[in-house]
C-alpha cells in the first residue's frame, strides 16, 4: 500500500480554520427574524424533511411546550400550532418529524419525565403516548426511509425503536453489550434501514444491526442474544445485543410495519 493512503480507519489531523483568503473576504449575512417563547430554554429545533409539503415548517422544543412555525417569504416566521403538556414539571429535550402510514405529519417531542408525546399535526392533538423509558428522553431520530419508525436515546442507558402507527415500542437496546451510562445521542444510517448508531456518556459509540444475514429481523424468541461483531472503530471492536418483546413477535418475525 502507498505510503500516506487512507483505509478508512485513521484518525485524520488537521484545521477547521478557513484559509487565510477566505478569512479576508467579508462574509454578507443576517438575522431576519427573533422570536422569543416563554423564559425557559429552547432546546431543540427541527424543520420537517419527511414531508416535501411542509419543507419550510420547523418545530422547537422547551420547557413543556411544542411550537410549530413556518417560514415565510421575507423572513416571516408564523406560528402555527403550539402544544403545552399536562405536566407544568415537563421539559421537553428532543423534538423529531415523523408520519404514519396514512402519511399524516406526526410530531414526537420527548423529555425529562422520559414519556414521547406523539401529536398528530393534522388535527392538532396528542394521539398517543410512547412509555416504556425509565429516565429522561435525550434525543428521538425518524428513519428517513420509513418515516413511521423512530427510535429514542435515554438517561436509562437503552435506546428504543418505535412504531409510530401503533405506538408499540419494537426493539430494546441495553443491557449486557449495551451503554452503562446515559445514552446522549442516537441515528439511523440514512440509506440502511437496519442499521443504527448511538453514544453516551460511557465514552462508546455503538453501531446496532436489525438484520441477521440476509434474513428481515428473524431472532429466536429469547431475550438475549450472544453479541457478534459489527465493526471496528478507533482500534475497538464494537458489540451489538439485541432484545425482543416477545408479546410483539410472532413466530420469531418482528413486525416493523
Amino acid at each position: 500500500m502507498a505510503k500516506g493512503v487512507a483505509v478508512g480507519c485513521e484518525p485524520v489531523v488537521g484545521s477547521t480554520a478557513a484559509a487565510t483568503s477566505n478569512r479576508k473576504k467579508n462574509k454578507e449575512y443576517k438575522v431576519t427574524n427573533r422570536l422569543q417563547e416563554g423564559k425557559r430554554p429552547i432546546y431543540a429545533c427541527v424543520f420537517n424533511f419527511i414531508d416535501s409539503r411542509f419543507f419550510n415548517v420547523f418545530a422547537t422544543v422547551g420547557g413543556n411546550r411544542v411550537t410549530v412555525y413556518q417560514c415565510l417569504e421575507g423572513g416571516v416566521i408564523a406560528v402555527l400550532q403550539s402544544y403545552v403538556d399536562d405536566d407544568k414539571d415537563e421539559s421537553f429535550y428532543t423534538v423529531s418529524w415523523a408520519s404514519n402510514l396514512d402519511g399524516v405529519p406526526i410530531i414526537l417531542a420527548g423529555g425529562s419525565n422520559g414519556i414521547i408525546r406523539s401529536i398528530d399535526a393534522g388535527s392538532e392533538k396528542i394521539c398517543k403516548n410512547f412509555v416504556g423509558h425509565g429516565d429522561s428522553v435525550n434525543e428521538i431520530r425518524t428513519q428517513p426511509l420509513k418515516p413511521s419508525l423512530v427510535v429514542s436515546a435515554s438517561k436509562d442507558e437503552s435506546v428504543r425503536l418505535w412504531n409510530v402507527h401503533t405506538g408499540i415500542c419494537v426493539l430494546i437496546f441495553a443491557g449486557a453489550g449495551g451503554h452503562r451510562n446515559e445514552v446522549l445521542s442516537v441515528d439511523f444510517h440514512p440509506s440502511d434501514i437496519y442499521r443504527i448508531a448511538s453514544c453516551g456518556m460511557d465514552n462508546t459509540v455503538k453501531i446496532w444491526s436489525m438484520k441477521d444475514d440476509l434474513m428481515l429481523g428473524v431472532f429466536s424468541k429469547v431475550f438475549h442474544h450472544t453479541p457478534r461483531i459489527l465493526t471496528n472503530i478507533m482500534g475497538r471492536h464494537v458489540k451489538m445485543d439485541m432484545w425482543i418483546i416477545n408479546k410483539y413477535t410472532v413466530d420469531g418475525y418482528i413486525d416493523i410495519n
